[in-house]
């Protein structure tokens, strides 16, 4: 049995339960559900806080790595806005200012439109950039990664506790904890597409441990995966004037 073969089995999680598993390739696997590939699609955000409760429509564009553009298109208060990410890049369109702004690197874990999704959450792939996996657990149906911040890493995050499903090293929930080992907020998977082997999932939670009543639900819809992205797509002028 080839070395080849040997990696193959581990990362489908199909070997016996006490073999030895690469928490960076589960890692990798885990990001490329999550992304999907290519993509196209209508994403609806859905905040709901003690008060009331607030719907945004947004479309965008991925390539499933580090680049990705969103378009608010609802409601009309919020319309115009866009937002493009290339690596660690982050650019804003203001239609009220007709100016392009750049976010910081440390301002990928920022609010995003007010939600509670941060702009890491709809674009790259900032838990293989930014942390490095163990395995805490593992059985023959689930696994649990424990992430800790690499040096220097733009997170306000002393650790994460990623939990997947195999085979398939399928993402179900991500626990974020502060610097002081407090639970801050959760993330929930729910209801995967199968794309080219990937299960991708179209229902997003995030849920604010410290304020309760402070969610979150991203759904996915008129997705199309697989599909080539023009390169300008990813500029700025595609900001203001789509693609």
């Amino acid at each position: 049995m080839n070395l080849r073969f040997l990696l193959l089995i581990c990362l489908l999680g199909l070997g016996p339960s006490n073999a030895a598993t690469d928490p960076q390739a589960v890692l990798k696997a885990v990001v490329d559900n999550q992304r999907g590939g290519s993509l196209r699609a209508t994403l609806t955000l859905n905040i709901t806080r003690p008060e009331r409760q607030t719907q945004l429509v947004l479309e965008v564009a991925s390539d499933g790595n580090e680049r990705a553009i969103t378009w608010v298109k609802a409601p009309p208060r919020e319309a115009g806005q866009a937002f493009l990410r290339v690596g660690d890049n982050i650019q804003l369109y203001n239609p009220t200012l007709k100016r392009v702004l750049r976010l910081p690197p440390s301002g990928r874990s920022d609010s995003f439109l007010g939600s509670d999704l941060s702009y890491s959450d709809l674009a790259g792939r900032d838990l293989e950039q930014d942390f490095t996996p163990r395995v805490e657990a593992e059985s023959d149906t689930e696994i649990t990664l424990e992430l800790l911040p690499r040096p220097q890493a733009p997170t306000p995050y002393g650790k994460l506790v990623l939990r997947a499903s195999k085979p398939g090293f399928v993402p179900r929930e991500v626990l974020y904890y502060d610097q002081r080992g407090q639970a801050v907020r959760k993330i929930t998977f729910a209801q995967w597409a199968q794309v080219g082997g990937r299960s991708f999932p179209t229902q997003v939670t995030v849920e604010d441990l410290l304020r309760p009543g402070h969610r979150t639900q991203m759904v996915y819809s008129n997705y199309r995966f697989g599909l080539p992205i023009p390169e300008s797509c990813f500029t700025v002028r595609a900001l203001e004037a789509g693609c």
